[in-house]
């Protein structure tokens, strides 16, 4: 008689294998993913950026931030705040996209490689770690290893992540959500160590990912509170319970969390003005759930357009993946708890991206909700988010439990079978398309080589022409490029005006002029008043950069505002040097 016995050694390997395999095919696998989605920019990633020539705003901010947060830092100052842009008033950081967590990680690529190759490095890892981390905590929900990777692929690469991929790093770099769940998860009943190391670990995690997005950590918060407030009903006794012994250590999470993020808490709350965003026209409409979005791999040249052109539609599940959820929903809400707790999630998360009054044209939660103390600049929208992170959930649940069905059947039943082909095919639906890639402002060696900081020393105020605006904030790059040695009255960032904002006040009378100036609609007046203010607020200089879009009409605004043609050519610039006042 011959046998076959499975020896320690052959478990183990098998063991290293499904505890290691696993995580590194999901992450390969995304990675791939990511890089075909982004392989326009890697073509050169240090002189092209994210969508096209047109769209300078989002990269250009971020790319800003990576760079302003280490140099910042790197010379004993706080980067929450600055007058670098929106000169002389400036303008606070820690209300805008700054994203500190990723400038202090990427530091070393900043410093080495540019920030523009640091932006492309984080764009590209963001969906395949959020995907790894995905799968990490769908892991523990599933007891096939297949199910939570396609669940974690659904959390990386969903269409809340596509309508983010040509520039929001801060919304599309999510991989510490997942690990916050799981967490929190510890923190509540699974206990795998010490409650108080458990609520040092959420507070550090959470207190990051504050420094990457506090509005994803917001809405997370709000998704929780649904199923927890399901299972208060169905588990009333045994949770309350649960909550009794676990809330001296949610105490010592939100101290540990406090203390890590008070240097942005303290900016934001005491040192800033509060920058409230209108937000109530970011909203979904019913067609947003079942109209292809631009982006989306199935259907790339249909360009589906919001309130926002495109931007913030997050919401897209398509036929195909709302046919399984409302079939899954109804086969199996019945016998699992859980599945009717996620359906109820799943449900709350889609009113609330309606936002106030949509779609029947009734009041809805968010009416009320969206003027709580932290919640009034979310964007309903963006209750997609969480959404996806229901839906991961439910395919990987059922995948999982088609995959036991069907486990050592030589004939696996023809239902089942179609099952799993829908789930998967749901999956193939929402696979974002590729991103396109523009170059970003030339190199200009005024800025590169330190002759603007030769020429005025630093830290002085100089009119940039072309001026950053919100509509094209290239005049910020030319600023990076210069190491922020000098400030400027143009930008692009959220700006309080009297605790009513939306993009901020309008822009500084040289920055409307210089706009003016490339339509060919200065006035006299107009002039008469910048060369005022350029006295008033004691600008050292006005360098206009020779190639960029519309600079013949500068050079004519430069001269006009001092009456001469540029002292200085040089270094691909012109410059007009200002009297220093006395």
């Amino acid at each position: 008689m011959t046998y076959a016995a499975t020896t320690p050694a052959v478990e183990q390997v098998a063991s290293a294998r499904s505890r290691y395999g696993w995580p590194a095919g999901v992450l390969v696998v995304a990675t791939m993913g990511s890089l075909l989605i982004f392989h326009q920019v890697w073509a050169d990633p240090a002189h092209l950026t994210l969508g096209g020539p047109r769209h300078t705003n989002d990269p250009m901010v971020a790319t800003w931030n990576l760079k302003w947060v280490p140099w910042q830092l790197a010379h004993g100052h706080s980067p929450f705040s600055t007058n670098a842009i929106y000169y002389p008033g400036g303008v606070s950081l820690s209300w805008n996209t700054l994203i500190p967590t990723l400038g202090i990680l990427a530091a070393p690529i900043t410093f080495t490689l540019g920030p523009q190759v640091a932006y492309a490095v984080l764009m590209t890892l963001a969906p395949a770690l959020a995907a790894l981390s995905g799968f990490y905590w769908l892991r523990r929900h599933t007891t096939r290893p297949a199910a939570a990777a396609l669940g974690g692929l659904v959390v990386g690469f969903n269409p809340f992540i596509t309508g983010h991929l040509q520039g929001h790093l801060n919304l599309v770099f999510v991989a510490l959500i997942p690990v916050m769940l799981m967490l929190f998860e510890d923190l509540l009943w699974r206990r795998p160590r010490p409650n108080a190391r458990t609520a040092a670990y959420l507070g550090l995690v959470t207190a990051a990912q504050a420094g990457i997005s506090e509005e994803l950590i917001l809405i997370t918060a709000l998704a929780m509170a649904i199923p927890l407030a399901c299972s208060a009903v169905v588990f009333g006794r045994r949770l309350w319970e649960l909550v009794q012994s676990s809330w001296p250590a949610m105490l010592g999470t939100l101290g540990v969390f406090l203390l890590a993020a008070s240097p942005l808490l303290v900016s934001q709350l005491f040192l800033s003005k509060h920058v409230e965003l209108h937000s109530a026209h970011w909203r979904a409409t019913l067609g947003d759930y079942v109209v292809p979005m631009h982006g989306q791999l199935l259907d790339p040249n249909w360009t589906h357009f919001t309130y926002v052109g495109g931007a913030e539609n997050g919401v897209y599940l398509g036929v195909v993946l709302l046919a399984v959820l409302v079939v899954g929903i109804i086969t199996s809400a019945r016998r699992d708890r859980r599945v009717r707790a996620a359906a109820a999630t799943l449900a709350g998360l889609a009113v609330l991206t309606f936002g106030e009054s949509r779609p029947l044209g009734l009041p809805l939660p968010w009416r009320a909700l969206s003027h709580l103390p932290a919640l009034t600049s979310i964007l309903p929208v963006r209750f997609s988010f969480a959404a996806y992170l229901v839906v991961a959930w439910l395919l990987a649940h059922w995948l999982d439990a088609l995959l036991i069905t069907a486990r050592g059947r030589w004939r696996t039943s023809p239902a089942v079978l179609v099952a799993m082909a829908a789930v998967v095919a749901a999956v193939v639906t929402i696979v974002p398309f590729q991103v396109g890639a523009g170059p970003v402002p030339a190199n200009v060696s005024f800025f590169t080589t330190g002759q603007s900081q030769a020429l005025f020393g630093r830290d002085v105020a100089i009119l940039l022409l072309p001026a950053a605006t919100f509509g094209d904030a290239s005049g910020m790059y030319y600023q990076m490029q210069a190491d922020f040695s000098f400030t400027q009255p143009g930008g692009y960032a959220l700006r309080p005006e009297n605790n009513h904002a939306e993009y901020g006040p309008p822009d500084s009378p040289l920055v409307r002029l210089a706009a003016a100036a490339s339509l060919g609609r200065t006035q006299s007046e107009d002039v008469a008043a910048g060369r005022r203010q350029l006295a008033a607020e004691h600008y050292r200089g006005i360098v206009v950069v020779r190639d960029a879009p519309g600079s013949a009409s500068l050079i004519r605004l430069a001269e006009q505002l001092t009456g001469r043609p540029a002292d200085r050519a040089t270094g691909g610039v012109e410059v007009w040097l200002l009297p220093v006042a006395r």
